[in-house]
């Protein structure tokens, strides 16, 4: 079945959201456009996609739960919204499919309590953006950028890594 979009989509909006998350090497690198080889809605759509799924992988505190979570399903919405606005059902199908894979990963490590690697758990948060690299939508750069923000981060804030259920 081919899929087609209906009306176009605004991608300012997403562009906006994209300045407003934390502000790092990972977004640094996708705000230089001489990064993006093609399509910077795919781009920012799977940046966003990433970074909803890392905010689910975190545990806030009692009194953020619920904007946590709503921030997490605000950015999926927009991911999906950019991505079905431009017809790019192909790349949600993929995302989803990473997104499954990644999760039954998560759930094994937070059940096994599984060293890992550096390589795995770059693997486990930016499984989407490896996928940009893979199909030339980014310069490779980028799996150096992302191996220096892994060397450099708290990993103690991932529930699957610290086997946590964020009950306090």
């Amino acid at each position: 079945m081919k899929y087609s979009a209906t009306e176009t989509y605004n991608d300012s909006t997403l562009q906006e959201l994209i300045e407003k998350l934390d502000q790092n090497e990972i977004t640094e690198f996708f705000s230089d456009n001489k990064n993006i080889i093609y399509k910077r809605h795919i781009c920012d759509a799977v940046l966003l996609f990433t970074y909803a799924l890392n905010q689910l992988d975190r545990i806030p505190s009692a009194d953020k739960r619920e904007q946590h979570v709503l921030t997490g399903d605000y950015y999926f919405s927009e991911f999906y919204s950019a991505l079905a606005c431009h017809g790019e059902m192909q790349v949600v199908h993929d995302m989803v499919e990473i997104s499954k894979n990644l999760a039954s990963k998560k759930s094994r490590q937070y059940e096994h309590k599984l060293e890992l690697s550096d390589s795995e758990l770059k693997y486990l948060l930016f499984a989407p953006l490896l996928y940009l690299i893979d199909n030339g939508y980014v310069k490779s750069d980028l799996d150096d950028v992302l191996g220096c923000f892994i060397k450099n981060m708290n990993r103690s804030e991932l529930a699957y890594i610290i086997n946590t259920k964020g009950e306090s």
